[in-house]
């Protein structure tokens, strides 16, 4: 599959739009609420970052003509992709509704394994040549610095 590099201004969006979610878990450290602002705060930026993630892949499997006439013979990449970017968003949903409910351990370890999982489906997509280049690398940063603000929030929780 031939692959476009990462517009600067989609790695520039990407670097920076963890931003909030260092706000929210820096500031989760001084709430102390039962459901504390800032952690909810969090686990909505977080399940809505994700869900976008996500539709990523939608979008790259619905450029394929093929995906929407139905044609092709060989669907299980494009099937792969299509439920990479539909599957967080329920992932998301999830854990803004049992943060929400007051389950904050849970929404928390929800995203956690939903950013986890996503980013080794993503690896197995990248070894495939299914992404463009640089776009691994940028979820690796975002991953990595989304999974460190929600294990804080974790630790947080429950302490």
């Amino acid at each position: 599959m031939n692959m476009k590099r990462l517009p600067l201004p989609t790695v520039l969006m990407g670097i920076v739009s963890p931003i909030p979610a260092i706000v929210f878990a820096i500031g989760g450290l001084f709430s102390s609420d039962a459901v504390p602002g800032m952690t909810m705060g969090l686990v909505e930026y977080a399940a809505l970052v994700l869900a976008f993630s996500g539709a990523v892949h939608w979008g790259l499997a619905l450029d394929r003509p093929m995906v929407i006439m139905g044609t092709r013979l060989d669907a299980g990449p494009d099937n792969r992709r299509l439920l990479m970017g539909a599957l967080p968003l329920p992932v998301g949903w999830l854990a803004c509704h049992a943060t929400f409910l007051g389950h904050v351990p849970f929404g928390l370890a929800v995203l956690l394994a939903g950013f986890f999982g996503l980013f080794l489906a993503e690896r197995a997509a990248w070894r495939r040549g299914e992404l463009p280049s640089g776009y691994l690398a940028l979820r690796l940063w975002l991953t990595a610095v989304f999974m460190a603000c929600l294990g804080l929030a974790m630790l947080v929780s429950l302490s």
